[in-house]
C-alpha cells in the first residue's frame, strides 16, 4: 500500500462516510467533499489528528456548468508533504457557509473576500465589510462571478469609508498614508494613541487591488507569467515559479534537470537582494545611515548581477511553464561566485555590527512583539512566522525545484519582536548564499526547458514557492480555448497583513510604528493582487 493509498484511508475513517476522499492525478495532493454540514467538525477532526495548518480559502462560480457555488479550503498537512483541499458544494439559493472564524482566526480576511468578490459569504462573521475592493465599488457587482467583465466600466457609488469606533477624550487618532514621502507604496492606516502608547490600528492596505487574478482568466495561459510577475515586482521570480510549477504539474511533465537547479540559485538571488534591503529599510527606519548605505550598496550588486545575467535586475521574464527562458553562462556563473565569496566575507562584519549597535538594537528588542501562540492563530508565514516560533519553510516541508537535494538550516527564533525578525533575515542571507554555493556545484550541462503541453481543460493544480516574504500559493482551473477558468493567488504578504495588526497595541509607542512597519517587510501589492 502506497503512503498517499493509506493517507486516504485514514482521511475516509476519520471524515466518516459522507464526507468523500478523491485522489487527484498528483501524489501530493488529496481532495475533500465535505457537506456543508459538516465542515467545522471536518476542520477539527484534522487539525487533532494531522496538525493540518489552513493556507487559502477562496470560491469558484461553477453556476453556467453545474448549478453551484464551490468553496475552497487549503491546508498543508506538513508531515506528510501533502496539500488537502476541502469542497464545500453550495446551491445558487442557499448559498451561505459556517462562519470559520472563530475556529480559525486566519480565515477572517478571506471570508470578507469571498464575500465581496463572489457574493457568498459566512453565517457569521465578527466583521463582515469590504476589504479588497475600492470604497465607491458597487456592492451588488462580484468580479468574481462568471460572466463579469473585467474591461467593462463599473458605475461608482458614494464612497463607503470605514473608521474605528468613536474615541473617547485623550484619545488621539493620527492618520498615515496612502500617499507617504520616500518610495513607499500605497497604503492607509490609522494609528490610535494614548499619549505616546499606541492602542489600535486600523489597516486598509488596499489601494494597489488591480484584478490580476481576474485579468489573468483573459489572456493565453502562456502570458499568465507576466502577470504573475507583477503581483508584487520584488517577488517576481518566486510568483512566476509557483505558477509554472502549477502548469507543470498539470502537464505531468518533468522539467530539465539544469532548469530545476538554476530555478534555486534565481529563487536565492531574490532571496538575497530582498534581505539586503529589508536591513536597509530597518536601518533607515532607526537612524542608523551608514549602515543602511551598507546594505542598500550590497542589494544594488546583486541587482545588477541579476541584470547581468537574466536581462532583468528583478527576474522578469526568466520564468516560463516548462523550464527557464534563457540559461546562465560560465561568466555568468562566474560573476556569481565572486560576488557569494565578498558578499559573504561583507556580511561576517556587517551583521555583528548592526546588531551590536546600542541604538539600533534597542528600537527592535521587545517591539513589535508577535506571540508564538498568535503566529500560530493567524497563520503568519516566512521570516515573520518563523521570527515567533513557526517552523515552516516550503523549500524544506514541500520541497519544489532541487530543493530536497540541497542540505539546508531554517533558522527560528520564539521572541517574535523586531530584533527577531532581523535576526532570521540575517540568518537566512547566510542560507541563501550557502545555497547558491551548492547549487553552482551541482549544476550540469543540458536543456533548461521542456515544451508544455496543452492543458486539460476542467482540471486543476496548485503550484508554490517560498517567497523571501513567505510562501505564496498559485491554483489553477484550466477552461477553454488554451486559458484559465480561474486563476487564484494567496501572497505571503496577504497572510501577514492580519498578524501586523496584533503587533501594535501594547508596550509600543507612536516612533516604535515605522520600527514596526519595516521589521514585518510586507508588500502592499503583494497583498492586493
Amino acid at each position: 500500500m502506497s503512503e498517499q493509498t493509506a493517507l486516504r484511508t485514514r482521511l475516509s475513517l476519520m471524515c466518516g462516510e459522507d464526507v468523500t476522499v478523491v485522489a487527484p492525478s498528483h501524489d501530493d495532493e488529496i481532495l475533500l467533499i465535505v457537506p456543508r454540514d459538516r465542515l467545522l467538525s471536518t476542520l477539527t477532526a484534522l487539525r487533532q489528528e494531522f496538525a493540518s495548518v489552513f493556507v487559502d480559502l477562496f470560491g469558484l462560480d461553477l453556476r453556467p456548468q453545474r448549478g453551484i457555488f464551490q468553496l475552497h479550503l487549503i491546508s498543508a498537512l506538513d508531515a506528510e508533504r501533502v496539500w488537502l483541499h476541502c469542497v464545500i458544494e453550495l446551491d445558487d439559493q442557499t448559498a451561505n457557509f459556517p462562519g470559520l472564524s472563530d475556529l480559525l482566526p486566519a480565515t477572517g480576511w478571506y471570508e470578507r473576500v469571498v464575500w465581496e468578490e463572489l457574493g457568498i459569504g459566512p453565517h457569521y462573521h465578527p466583521l463582515l465589510r469590504p476589504l479588497r475592493l475600492s470604497p465607491d465599488w458597487p456592492e451588488s457587482v462580484y468580479p468574481a462571478q462568471e460572466g463579469f467583465l473585467w474591461r467593462a466600466r463599473v458605475p461608482a457609488i458614494e464612497p463607503r469609508f470605514f473608521a474605528l469606533e468613536a474615541a473617547p477624550s485623550g484619545v488621539v487618532d493620527y492618520p498615515l498614508g496612502p500617499v507617504r514621502s520616500g518610495i513607499v507604496e500605497s497604503g492607509h492606516y490609522t494609528l490610535r494613541t494614548v499619549g505616546e502608547e499606541l492602542v489600535d490600528i486600523l489597516v486598509q492596505p488596499f489601494y494597489k487591488h488591480r484584478g490580476i487574478e481576474q485579468r489573468a482568466e483573459e489572456v493565453p495561459i502562456e502570458q499568465v507569467p507576466l502577470l504573475a510577475e507583477r503581483i508584487s515586482g520584488t517577488s517576481a521570480f518566486a510568483h512566476s515559479l509557483a505558477f509554472c510549477q502549477a502548469c507543470e504539474r498539470l502537464a505531468g511533465i518533468e522539467i530539465p534537470v539544469r532548469a530545476r537547479f538554476l530555478r534555486i540559485l534565481f529563487a536565492e538571488l531574490e532571496r538575497l537582494y530582498n534581505h539586503l534591503g529589508y536591513h536597509a529599510d530597518l536601518c533607515q527606519a532607526t537612524g542608523l545611515s551608514v549602515a543602511q548605505a551598507q546594505f542598500d550598496i550590497w542589494k544594488e550588486r546583486v541587482l545588477r548581477l541579476n541584470a547581468h545575467i537574466s536581462g532583468h535586475r528583478y527576474l522578469f521574464g526568466v520564468n516560463i511553464p516548462g523550464g527557464l527562458s534563457r540559461d546562465l553562462s560560465t561568466d555568468g556563473q562566474k560573476a556569481i561566485r565572486e560576488l557569494v565569496s565578498s558578499l559573504r566575507r561583507e556580511m561576517a562584519g556587517l551583521g555583528r555590527q548592526v546588531l551590536a549597535s546600542p541604538s539600533h538594537r534597542d528600537r527592535l528588542e521587545h517591539t513589535g512583539v508577535l506571540a508564538p501562540e498568535q503566529a500560530q492563530e493567524y497563520c503568519a508565514v516566512g521570516p515573520v512566522g518563523r521570527a515567533s516560533g513557526r517552523d515552516r519553510d516550503l523549500r524544506r516541508d514541500h520541497p519544489y525545484a532541487a530543493y530536497a537535494e540541497m542540505d539546508m538550516e531554517i533558522p527560528v527564533r520564539q521572541e517574535g519582536d523586531a530584533l527577531a525578525r532581523a535576526r532570521i533575515c540575517l540568518d537566512e542571507i547566510e542560507q541563501a548564499l550557502y545555497l547558491i554555493e551548492q547549487t553552482l556545484a551541482q549544476l550540469r550541462a543540458g536543456a533548461i526547458a521542456t515544451p508544455l503541453p496543452p492543458l486539460p481543460c476542467g482540471e486543476s493544480s496548485l503550484g508554490w514557492a517560498e517567497s523571501a516574504r513567505g510562501e505564496c500559493l498559485h491554483w489553477i482551473l484550466v477552461g477553454e480555448h488554451g486559458r484559465l477558468q480561474r486563476y487564484r493567488v494567496r501572497a505571503a504578504s496577504f497572510a501577514n497583513w492580519q498578524a501586523f495588526s496584533l503587533a501594535i497595541p501594547g508596550h509600543n509607542i507612536l516612533t516604535d510604528f515605522p520600527v514596526i512597519e519595516q521589521s514585518f517587510g510586507l508588500s502592499f501589492a503583494g497583498a492586493n493582487g
